[in-house]
């Protein structure tokens, strides 16, 4: 059996760092790694200007040529048996830019040494950075609760009232789960939920429990990052990558359409993915804070949002296509607790961008308070995303008849269309 380092020959960990541009776009500052690893870049970048190093190294026949006979002779003493004596360097850590070689031979070249490095590279911030945040902040997107820069804050969605009346709801099928089976299953979900350590068991046993009976798999997908989609900023954002989302079946929208917002609603290129999706769940184990699951949530609300906006604007909406209404909602669940959120589209505030995206708690619940509140919260869920799948098939269904009636004995109308989609920034 080949030995571990013979499986690895190569190995490189990775330090992802956002680039300069990140950076430079922020008003608040977080002592943390990454924060620091910048300011010691820009340190040693205007160093490296402003002065010449001098040189760092000798080569060794260099050194030994201009090395006096005394001292020639020391370091023959000295390299006698191996030389010197080394061994209270042993686990000192090496400098930052430092790679070891080793010398545990590979398959395809027993005589070529093998690296294990650690290098840092320009990469895309992600929601376990504050600094993501505040990114979001500075380019329209809303936490719940977050403020304007004048102190005011954003308005709710018009259509909150119905969104909360219809998610609070009893479900016809919660009236059946009632006395012991009910209790049955709040003690079992109390299990499940404290054997849930880390995101991905939560993701594979605990979301299930809060899907049901839910039977348009093909409606679903999750765990893939959102590399299609145009992004929401500058770039500077790793790809959304939500545990769970729902969207249209790709043969519900027309193609025409899927061809021409490409970017605002397929978050993949493959085929059999959902297209336009409007609903997001975003889990945590144990070790998690609920915290990040919202920041990925607000990121992912933001995306869906866009995508039901883009889809509303297809055909020559007029007044831009702001009703203020949401259409896109999320749920996070952390350590027993359920949150649901939805995000609408507004006009914005701010002359550098057409859209802003507002956050908006819809309601909390702990599904390990009592057998009641598992009841509500699990009602809760499964409302939001049958309400998720009304606002996405209507606006759809709305799409594909403006399409139909473009085409309707005009040969030039998918040109007109796509003209006026790309003309109507999101």
């Amino acid at each position: 059996m080949p030995s571990p380092a013979r499986q690895h020959p190569r190995r490189k960990r990775r330090v992802y760092h956002p680039p300069p541009l990140f950076w430079d776009k922020l008003t608040k500052l977080w002592l943390t790694k990454s924060a620091l690893l910048e300011n010691n870049r820009r340190i040693l970048s205007l160093s490296s200007t402003q002065t010449s190093l001098p040189k760092l190294y000798t080569f060794a026949p260099d050194f030994l040529r201009s090395c006096p006979a005394t001292c020639l002779q020391e370091i023959r003493r000295l390299s006698r048996c191996g030389g010197p004596d080394l061994s209270d360097l042993r686990h000192h850590p090496p400098p930052a830019d430092f790679c070891q070689y080793s010398t545990v031979p590979t398959s395809s070249d027993s005589r070529r040494p093998t690296t294990m490095c650690t290098q840092t590279w320009i990469g895309k911030t992600t929601v376990y950075d504050p600094h993501f945040e505040n990114h979001l902040l500075q380019n329209g997107i809303y936490m719940p609760f977050s403020r304007y820069p004048d102190g005011t804050r954003p308005s709710k969605p018009k259509n909150f009232a119905e969104i909360t009346r219809r998610v609070q709801a009893p479900r016809p099928s919660s009236a059946l789960s009632r006395s012991t089976t009910l209790d049955q299953e709040y003690e079992d979900f109390l299990e499940l939920n404290q054997d849930a350590a880390d995101d991905q068991v939560v993701i594979t046993e605990v979301l299930p429990v809060l899907e049901g009976k839910h039977r348009a798999r093909s409606q679903v997908a999750g765990g893939h990052p959102f590399k299609n989609l145009a992004p929401l900023t500058d770039g500077t954002l790793a790809s959304a990558k939500p545990d769970l989302y729902h969207g249209a079946r790709p043969n519900q929208l027309a193609p025409a359409i899927q061809k021409q917002l490409d970017k605002q609603i397929l978050p993949s290129r493959q085929s059999n993915r959902p297209v336009a999706p409007n609903l997001f769940i975003e889990a945590k184990g144990h070790d998690g804070t609920a915290r990040a699951a919202m920041r990925q949530a607000c990121y992912d609300g933001a995306l869906g949002a866009r995508a039901m906006h883009s889809l509303r604007l297809f055909g020559g909406v007029r007044d831009g296509g702001y009703d203020d209404n949401a259409y896109t909602i999320m749920s996070t669940y952390c350590a027993g607790t359920l949150g649901i959120y939805a995000t609408h589209p507004t006009k914005s505030r701010s002359p550098d961008r057409p859209t802003d995206y507002v956050m908006t708690q819809i309601g909390h619940y702990s599904l390990i308070g009592s057998p009641e509140s598992y009841r509500q919260g699990l009602d809760a869920f499964r409302n939001s995303r049958d309400l998720a799948k009304e606002y996405r098939d209507e606006i759809i269904r709305q799409a594909n008849h403006r399409y139909a009636g473009f085409m309707q004995g005009r040969p030039d109308a998918e040109a007109k269309i796509s003209t006026q989609s790309a003309g109507a920034r999101v």
